[in-house]
């Protein structure tokens, strides 16, 4: 099963150079789903969405989202309160929390925005109860991948405040089984298995940068291309070099999942092997 995961177009902040390398770049990658983690545009307005959508539609594979907090009015109050995900639903779609089912994974897709406070986010108990049992019902069988804006999990760097109410939810997977994270929001690349309890690395967060946003924050322009098979996974960075308006690959990531969580594989004939 392959997989390309986006985050943070921000259409309305774009740049209309990377536009035909970012979907040829896709294309390119022979992904079974795109997955979108979020911030479509930059402001919330329908001349920005129908772009993002009419961006999505050319690449001509199936995908699903997730909605980003820039993808609910911001100025707007009587919007953002009464009918956040108005613009969202007309063009993205209706469906804000989408699953989808393979073989090999099941990916659960989250809205982590908050309209009341707007940039950091939130994770509810339902929520945190749903993918618990997602993750459960697939121990041993699937690899359950998460798909929201909002990280669980912030390098020590990152100023932004964390999401609200992600360590519980980390804490309650991390007793559920295996699982990996798609996240966006950061605008910065980091891919790490993480410990929520003692000894036990049950979360991989895959967390891609911007893949058109000029608003790069001294990293380049990417996105993932992520391989699941069986008990592995791969994670390739596809970035923009700098002086350069196309996506090349970077950094190499291979997992194994086991009985303690993630693993980092070093064995090149085992990672060639996925």
């Amino acid at each position: 099963m392959r997989l390309v995961q986006i985050s943070d177009l921000h259409f309305g902040r774009e740049r209309p150079d990377l536009l035909v390398p970012l979907s040829d770049a896709i294309r390119q990658a022979s992904p079974d789903l795109v997955v979108m983690a979020g911030d479509f545009v930059q402001r919330a307005r329908a001349s920005q969405f129908r772009p993002a959508r009419e961006f999505m539609d050319r690449l001509e594979v199936p995908w699903l989202a997730v909605p980003g907090n820039h993808d609910i009015p911001l100025y707007n109050l009587s919007s953002r309160l009464f009918a956040p995900y108005a613009a969202y639903s007309k063009f993205i779609a209706a469906e804000r929390e989408p699953v989808r089912s393979y073989p090999s994974v099941e990916i659960v897709g989250l809205d982590t925005t908050d309209p009341r406070a707007h940039q950091r986010g939130k994770v509810t108990a339902a929520q945190i109860d749903r993918i618990a049992e997602h993750i459960t019902r697939n121990v041993g069988r699937k690899t359950v991948i998460i798909v929201a804006h909002h990280p669980f999990h912030h390098a020590e760097l990152i100023e932004k405040k964390l999401m609200l109410c992600a360590p519980d939810a980390l804490e309650t997977w991390s007793h559920c089984g295996p699982h990996v994270i798609l996240s966006g929001h950061l605008h910065h690349w980091r891919v790490e298995p993480f410990v929520a309890r003692k000894g036990v690395q049950q979360t991989l967060q895959v967390h891609t940068g911007t893949g058109l946003s000029s608003r790069v924050r001294g990293e380049p322009n990417d996105f993932a291309v992520i391989d699941a098979k069986g008990d592995k996974l791969r994670v390739m960075q596809m970035a923009v070099p700098e002086g350069k308006a196309q996506f090349e690959t970077g950094e190499i990531h291979v997992f194994r999942r086991g009985v303690s969580g993630w693993t980092v594989v070093s064995d090149d004939a085992l990672a060639r092997a996925i």
